[in-house]
């Protein structure tokens, strides 16, 4: 953290707001379009399946109350909102699950404040007659996974605030100024504004408590309010990254917003975001691909396992290593590897009905579960998800191993397009919408075409 009242450096804050203004949408390329496509269609069969958690439910009964406004909707509902309040509502929807893609070199998941702010404010312009095109949200979002997922690849110290929260909040400013080309004075205004409300604590995630889901909603409010007093006359800080009390040194312990700038336009984050196959903590992923490809090679089933051993990165273990219990709550098993390692044996994956009430309090589960041993190993890297090393020990005698360098639906091994639509067909099915889900398919595979978007968002 540096010192003195006027510490820090104006020019980080500019070059952010430039890369949001000035980046064409042929710049990522034929690969960036294509991660951005993926990343978009994944994202909307997320977050229409969120509103299904008892969660969203209570959030939305309780917004529905905060203030009239039909800016914006709750996300499979259709309930109309003031905007700030349909991109709280949509936010949490993308994180409740567990479900959401993730930038695992900065353990953000990108889209989940940038593509429910971005939406939920192209829907109130359109309301007053400016128009958007599926051209304008790939660029969006692709600026706003920039920024979001960038801030955590520099960073080199843990979590302690919720990053994926944090760091969205600024990717979305960036998001809506890619959008709109907005003035600098005004991006940088919002940036500074929504810089000074940014919030969220790793202790929900440590607690597996209900409000870990609701802190990107809090976020994602914030990126509209943000924009909407800058557009009144507000004006923050402008040395927010590296300041006495910037982002580097009061959000995250230390980070090099430098290296950041320098990357901008040269790597796209996109490319680099995983898209998850299981609505788990990320941190599960590479141990339940594991232990399901050992069940795959070997034939075993879940009553034939003695132990399992998971040995995992410092972070892994902080994230996911908690104890099962027969009272665990749904928040809680989505984070608890033990818990989720007998149920992907008993079905060949973790699915949504992985947190049933009668699969959470089943007692061969838990006593299953209590088997697993999470082990930390010596990995260096504080932000570390992989690889990791799963040991079964069965009862038999035998013991197989292996290791996973990657978890799958990273971009070293992605989910295959067939694998990615068949979780968006699960997720609208779980919505109940599954009526739509030919016309949303159409229009998410031909999004760069799409002159209007309104037509997307009146699908959700």
């Amino acid at each position: 953290m540096t010192n003195g009242h006027d510490s820090g450096d104006e020019s980080i804050l500019r070059a952010f707001v430039n890369h949001a203004r000035e980046s064409s949408f042929e710049g990522p390329g034929q690969s960036g379009l294509t991660a951005a496509k993926r990343l978009i269609f994944d994202a909307v069969g997320v977050g229409l399946a969120g509103a299904i958690t008892e969660e969203s439910k209570i959030l939305l009964h309780a917004v529905d109350s905060w203030g009239s406004g039909r800016e914006a909707h709750a996300w499979t509902s259709g309930i109309a909102l003031p905007a700030a309040l349909a991109a709280m509502v949509n936010g949490h929807q993308m994180h409740t699950l567990e479900f959401d893609a993730i930038h695992e070199p900065s353990v953000v998941h990108p889209m989940t404040v940038v593509f429910p702010v971005t939406l939920a404010f192209m829907e109130r312009a359109e309301k007053t007659g400016q128009k958007f095109s599926g051209r304008d949200l790939i660029r969006a979002v692709t600026i706003g996974v920039d920024i979001a997922a960038g801030l955590g690849v520099v960073t080199s110290t843990p979590l302690r605030f919720f990053r994926p929260a944090t760091a969205g909040a600024l990717g979305a400013v960036a998001a809506i100024t890619a959008a709109t080309r907005a003035s600098i004075e005004q991006a940088e205004a919002a940036m500074g504004v929504v810089y000074s409300q940014i919030a969220g604590t790793m202790q929900p995630h440590t607690e597996g408590a209900q409000v870990l889901a609701l802190q990107i909603g809090f976020n994602a409010r914030a990126a509209i309010n943000a924009w909407d007093l800058a557009l009144a006359g507000f004006r923050g800080p402008k040395k927010i990254f590296d300041g006495k009390y910037g982002y580097f040194g009061v959000i995250e312990g230390a980070g090099d917003p430098h290296a950041l700038v320098a990357q901008l336009g040269k790597i796209w984050e996109v490319e680099r975001t995983s898209i998850k196959p299981f609505p788990s903590g990320r941190a599960t992923h590479a141990a339940l691909d594991g232990i399901l490809q050992l069940q795959k090679d070997y034939g075993f089933t879940v009553d034939d396992v003695l132990e399992v051993e998971a040995h995992v990165p410092p972070m892994v273990k902080g994230l996911v290593g908690r104890l099962p219990t027969i009272d665990m709550q749904v928040g809680t098993a989505r984070l608890c590897l033990a818990y989720l390692i007998p149920n992907a044996l008993m079905d060949g994956s973790v699915t949504l009905h992985s947190y049933s009430e009668e699969r959470l309090r089943n007692p061969h589960v838990i006593e299953t579960a209590n088997r697993v041993k999470i082990i930390m190993d010596t990995n260096p890297n504080p932000n570390a998800f992989d690889p990791q090393t799963i040991v079964v020990k069965l009862k038999s005698g035998e013991q197989h191993s292996i290791t996973l360098p990657a978890s799958l639906g990273s971009p070293s091994t992605p989910m295959s397009q067939k694998e990615l639509e068949e979780k968006f067909a699960r997720n609208l099915d779980a919505a109940g919408k599954s009526q739509v889900h030919d016309r949303l398919k159409e229009l998410l595979d031909n999004l760069e075409n799409v002159e209007d978007v309104s037509r997307l968002i009146e699908l959700l």
